[in-house]
């Protein structure tokens, strides 16, 4: 992983073993693979363990985390991830308009079923809990939610994974400030750079943005998007 004073970097909705080798070699510090059955970038559980183990074979010392996209709050799915599919973290992607009480109750079910192979500290240490941001109210909670990191998402109705579209970067930038926040939503290699100077985000999370077409990424879209992330992190 980056270092603290960096922004690191999330390359999501990995289908491939060469689409994720190609963002590890870039500099991306996480892969996302996403099991939410949904999405258009969804693989399958087993498939996502071949694919996440190929990865750390191919990676050798190269660290990098490997992120379950789940879609429902569902402990047992959230566990299986962790202990049986060979993730580092699990992001919960409730969708709708499920705001941070409901997300509160889930992650307090997942560390209290508890995690026993993450090692020291609470499962939830390994959670990443995704909101949709329609307005201010939308990250009512958020500051306290008892998770890693807090993925910031643009609202949008009926969708599941990314949306592709931005949100009012302003409504993060606080909540950045408070605790770790990966901002996602609409960023590509051109607006990466203005995120990162008004948000400060711990991690910034790209998936569109750098695709050739739906479950393929785009070699040169992906440096570029690494590329300017590093220079103004």
């Amino acid at each position: 992983m980056s270092t603290a004073a960096a922004t690191a970097v999330k390359i999501c909705g990995i289908t491939n073993r060469d689409d994720g080798l190609l963002a590890l070699e870039a500099g991306a510090d996480a892969i996302g693979i996403v099991l939410a059955e949904r999405s258009s970038r969804a693989v399958a559980p087993w498939d996502a363990a071949a694919l996440v183990a190929a990865l750390r074979e191919a990676a050798g010392a190269r660290l990098f985390l490997a992120v379950a996209v789940i879609e429902r709050l569902d402990v047992t799915d959230a566990r299986q991830a962790i202990e049986a599919l060979g993730f580092d973290r699990v992001q919960i992607h409730p969708g709708g308009d499920t705001g941070a009480t409901t997300l509160r109750a889930a992650l307090e079910a997942f560390d209290a079923a508890g995690a026993p192979t993450c090692g020291p500290g609470p499962a939830t240490g390994r959670a990443w809990a995704a909101l949709r941001v329609r307005d201010a109210a939308s990250l009512d909670g958020a500051a306290t939610l008892p998770c890693e990191a807090v993925l910031l998402d643009t609202w949008a109705a009926d969708v599941a994974g990314s949306t592709g579209r931005t949100f009012d970067w302003a409504l993060a930038a606080p909540l950045a400030r408070a605790r770790r926040v990966v901002l996602a939503g609409g960023l590509t290699p051109a607006n990466v750079g203005e995120a990162i100077a008004r948000v400060h985000p711990w991690m910034v999370d790209v998936s569109s943005g750098v695709e050739a077409e739906p479950r393929r990424k785009d070699p040169a879209r992906i440096r570029a998007f690494v590329e300017a992330v590093r220079a103004h992190a």
